[in-house]
């Protein structure tokens, strides 16, 4: 993917989140890797997922220098550069205060398997000690899903459809366990929750046809809040058949 390719994506991700209800105020990153650099792209800190155009898409090194671009960034890039010199499977990464992702978080305890759902997370989540990289970092290991005591959550993945998928899903069914917590609803069995996972992710490829909706819905919302001086806006809509892709 070339630099334009992969700030478009980022702004769509953004939008859809937003739309998928990630998007409560000031303070959710998305990013993605600059294949062959120590350096990623990532949406400025002082706009909501919401309102993101390209003009809010920033390139920084891994010390959080601005290689192009001209906008605040979040403190949290800290995290996104530790991860990627962490995990080199790791392409792209999201982060947010998603209403139901908070909820969860503030009950500081990892996701309940609730729902066929949420075996995707099964043996693939993990609570942070707390929101700076020198316990993220560490507590990731080889996960794809964090999350973050009274903050919120990040999801990573091999691609931004994957990371993002995998968010939006996380909320949803955050959403379920934080309405089913003070009720006496049962855990999927431990022996199920495996058989599920692989059906769900492997064999339906959920997370693949979830990111082809949220690039639908992501759409929409550039429809619904179009930014006239974002060329993005145009270029979006002409890239409604584009394939999930698999960054190199």
């Amino acid at each position: 993917m070339d630099a334009q390719e992969i700030v478009n994506d980022i702004v769509l991700a953004c939008r859809a989140l937003a739309a998928r209800g990630c998007d409560t105020g000031i303070g959710g990153h998305v990013s993605m890797r600059a294949a062959g650099e120590d350096a990623f792209w990532i949406n400025a800190f002082d706009r909501t997922l919401g309102e993101i155009t390209s003009a809010d898409v920033m390139k920084l090194d891994f010390d959080g220098k601005l290689l192009e671009g001209s906008r605040e960034v979040s403190l949290g890039f800290e995290f996104h550069a530790g991860v990627y010199q962490h995990r080199d499977d790791v392409n792209a990464i999201v982060h947010s205060h998603g209403r139901w992702i908070t909820a969860l978080a503030s009950m500081a305890r990892p996701l309940k398997m609730r729902h066929n759902l949420c075996c995707i997370f099964h043996d693939d989540q993990v609570l942070s000690p707390d929101d700076r990289f020198e316990s993220i970092g560490p507590a990731i290991e080889s996960n794809h899903t964090v999350i973050i005591p009274w903050h919120g959550a990040i999801t990573v993945g091999d691609t931004l459809a994957r990371a993002a998928a995998l968010h939006a899903t996380l909320e949803d069914q955050a959403q379920l366990d934080v309405m089913l917590e003070p009720t006496e609803a049962p855990e999927i069995p431990e022996d199920l929750r495996l058989g599920l996972k692989k059906l769900v992710d492997e064999q339906a490829g959920y997370l693949e046809q979830t990111w082809t909706l949220m690039r639908r819905q992501g759409r929409r919302h550039l429809d619904a809040h179009p930014n006239d001086t974002d060329p993005f806006h145009v270029e979006a809509i002409a890239d409604e058949d584009r394939p999930f892709q698999v960054l190199a």
